[in-house]
């Protein structure tokens, strides 16, 4: 018979990891904590906890980002059969999203967290945890990337955003739904992996800085300019499917036309970004004419990692979105 699935056990902080405080919960528990306890894990898998950082997922930064990265790729080069990392569920998404860019996965690598603190009625940390094992022991994950396992369901990097701020069931992926589930410790697969992997063909320390700019009635490029003087690139979460008010445009184009990079997404949390369908002054049409790069099925904090970490490692911004 084959010998237990050896599994890392990442800790990084977050809800799952907090404890009561008389200022709230805050403080942390390890990885160590985390993991199931002696002969409780899920059959057929070892666990081996570690810390790489100790913070709320709130003050995660991109240099965290990188450094996790190396973390979960040293676990994988050291054998294990799969990582699985803990983290705060503010900014989970893009962590997931940022190992996605930075990490081959010849082994399953799964993230998960809970909403509900140890110390509350009805923690889901624990059982987070347990799924989260099980589907990093499975050799057919690593075809998906980097996932998110929560509330027994699997969503990949790329579709994953959280979609409520204090229910168990915070995770969804609004454009497909979740690719899998958990059940009775066994992960069963529903759809296939994704069809292009978000892996970047090579990979640097974050050393670019890119602002994301929102849109709203009224929201004009006053700002705009100074901003990206800031910055190495922008990121746009753009009205409907990728139009903007004239006056940002105009601000955008001018950017654009400083030879830096503009990416626009949407606002909307579902839908594709459109092509040929409206013209006139802040349309689709008019933003690509002018070169504005366009992020497909991205979010703003998804797409702004990407520009982020391609531009750091030499990528030009128009091979990351073609």
């Amino acid at each position: 018979m084959p010998g237990p699935r050896s599994v890392g056990l990442l800790g990084t902080g977050g809800t799952i990891a907090a404890i009561a405080s008389e200022s709230g919960a805050r403080g942390h528990r390890g990885a160590g904590d985390l993991a199931p306890a002696d002969g409780a894990a899920p059959a057929g898998i070892e666990v081996h906890p570690r810390d790489v950082l100790r913070r709320s997922s709130r003050a995660m930064t991109l240099d965290d980002l990188w450094a996790l990265a190396e973390a979960v790729r040293a676990e994988i080069a050291a054998g294990r059969d799969g990582v699985v990392v803990t983290h705060g569920t503010d900014t989970l998404e893009e962590t997931v999203y940022a190992l996605g860019l930075l990490v081959e996965t010849t082994a399953p690598v799964v993230v998960t967290g809970a909403m509900r603190a140890a110390h509350l009625a009805g923690p889901d940390g624990p059982a987070n945890v347990r799924a989260a094992l099980v589907a990093a022991a499975e050799p057919a994950l690593a075809a998906y990337g980097p996932v998110v396992v929560f509330s027994d369901e699997v969503h990949v990097a790329r579709l994953v955003t959280k979609v409520h701020g204090t229910r168990i069931a915070a995770f969804a992926s609004p454009a497909a739904g979740p690719v899998g589930s958990v059940v009775e410790d066994r992960l069963e697969l529903l759809l296939g992996p994704p069809p292009t992997p978000d892996r970047l063909p090579r990979t640097a320390a974050p050393s670019r800085r890119v602002a994301i700019v929102p849109t709203a009635t009224e929201v004009d490029g006053s700002w705009v300019e100074a901003a990206a003087g800031e910055a190495d690139g922008l990121v746009v979460a753009a009205l409907g499917g990728g139009h903007v008010s004239p006056a940002l445009g105009e601000a955008l184009i001018r950017v654009a036309e400083s030879g830096r990079p503009v990416v626009v997404t949407s606002r909307c949390p579902d839908g594709a970004l459109l092509a040929r369908t409206y013209g006139g002054a802040g349309s689709e049409i008019e933003l690509r004419k002018a070169g504005l790069l366009f992020a497909g099925g991205l979010t703003a904090p998804k797409a702004r990692l990407r520009l982020v970490f391609g531009m750091s490692a030499g990528i030009p911004a128009d091979q990351l979105f073609p």
